[in-house]
């Protein structure tokens, strides 16, 4: 390879990790990054989309020091914080995000058990349903095929409800 070739392959390298880490952060707090251009009337709703984005950086950390029971006992902490009830789409991208991050660290258990605890931090037909579903997901890769029929008809119960 050509020493102009390597330098845009070696920048390609670099710009794909970087996008990738970034794509983690921002599911959860991409206005909170977002500089001056995004401002919050709501100086509570502010602070807890601080916090949340330091608690998300620690689970990063964690995960890549494969600290992984530590890990899921912060990202708890998300799920517990005075979250308002229009930043539930935020919320269940980072709870689907997280368990994600678990199951591809091989670590589906966790995931699942991240899925069960926090469900309960979700009052939407539309996002237990994600949930639902997302448990299901785990519990086929675990191999779980009966527990996992059960989710998927859980899901498809709360799909038949009345619309919200």
């Amino acid at each position: 390879m050509s020493g102009g070739n390597l330098h845009v392959f070696r920048l390609w390298v670099a710009v794909t990790a970087a996008s990738t880490l970034v794509c983690g952060i921002m599911m959860l707090a991409a206005p909170a990054l977002a500089g001056p251009l995004v401002t919050y009337q709501n100086p509570a709703l502010s602070r807890t989309l601080s916090m949340a984005e330091s608690q998300h950086e620690i689970i990063m950390i964690l995960l890549r020091k494969k600290e992984y029971a530590q890990a899921a006992e912060e990202a708890d902490k998300i799920f517990q914080m005075d979250w308002p009830a229009n930043e539930e789409p935020r919320l269940l991208k980072e709870l689907l995000g997280l368990s994600n991050q678990f199951v591809e660290h091989s670590q589906h258990s966790l995931g699942f058990q991240l899925l069960d605890r926090n469900a309960r931090a979700f009052k939407t037909i539309k996002s237990l349903v994600a949930i639902w579903k997302e448990k299901g997901y785990v519990l086929k890769k675990m191999g779980q095929d009966d527990k996992a029929l059960e989710c998927f008809r859980k899901a498809q119960q709360l799909e038949k409800s009345p619309p919200e």
